[in-house]
């Protein structure tokens, strides 16, 4: 099971988390987040994580092209996560730049389909760009992630496994306590945290961590 720990803001936190097991480090660009962190202080964490594999993934949330593709030079970032209101013109125009570099669509899904993702993927289609990996978060109007919503797991089921989509990573409110559920309910390719392994916003918890991990590859 792929897993994302996302929002990390330090390298000895990175370390630990990829230490553990993780599968991918979110980067979060988003300034009002308050897991939000700038260039400087992921090339720190980059510099720290050197020496091993885990995956770096940015997330930009209504950023330009100009922005994505300064980050993604800086930082030689091989997967990028938009998890704004992206068209598919962008990532048509993103990989022209990077043509290597694998982007995850974020969609917060919300009863009673997954209509939004559907006309997206049509318009990707008719672009030549679909994304590599969609993920689907839980639905909030107040935030682009990390509220700790949960997502409508079997309508995401549902819907999914009917059609010939990317590769599906499932977030909202995932914690040690429910993400084995979400697996068994939903059957993604990977799964994504952030406040659900956390103390406080942008601390993570060791322990809820290894739980995590230890939880989503028993299921």
């Amino acid at each position: 099971m792929w897993v994302k720990i996302c929002g990390i803001q330090d390298p000895d936190t990175a370390c630990m988390i990829a230490d553990l097991g993780a599968s991918a480090l979110g980067l979060n660009f988003y300034s009002p987040s308050p897991r939000s962190i700038d260039v400087a202080q992921a090339l720190k964490i980059k510099t720290a994580m050197s020496d091993r594999d885990t995956a770096l993934v940015g997330l930009f949330v209504k950023h330009s092209l100009i922005e994505v593709k300064s980050v993604c030079n800086e930082l030689d970032l091989k997967i990028v996560q938009l998890h704004g209101d992206e068209p598919p013109e962008f990532l048509a125009e993103l990989v022209q730049s990077f043509p290597e570099l694998k982007i995850i669509r974020a969609f917060r899904a919300k009863e009673p389909d997954l209509s939004p993702l559907t006309d997206f993927l049509t318009e990707c289609d008719q672009c030549g760009k679909r994304p590599d990996y969609v993920l689907i978060d839980a639905y909030s109007p107040q935030a682009y992630g990390g509220t700790g919503h949960v997502a409508p797991w079997e309508m995401i089921h549902d819907q999914y496994r009917e059609r010939e989509w990317p590769p599906l990573i499932l977030a909202g409110g995932l914690t040690p306590q429910n993400v084995a559920e979400a697996i068994q309910t939903v059957k993604p390719f990977g799964v994504d945290t952030a406040s659900g392994v956390e103390n406080a916003p942008g601390i993570k918890s060791q322990d809820m961590v290894k739980e995590f991990l230890i939880e989503a590859e028993k299921a």
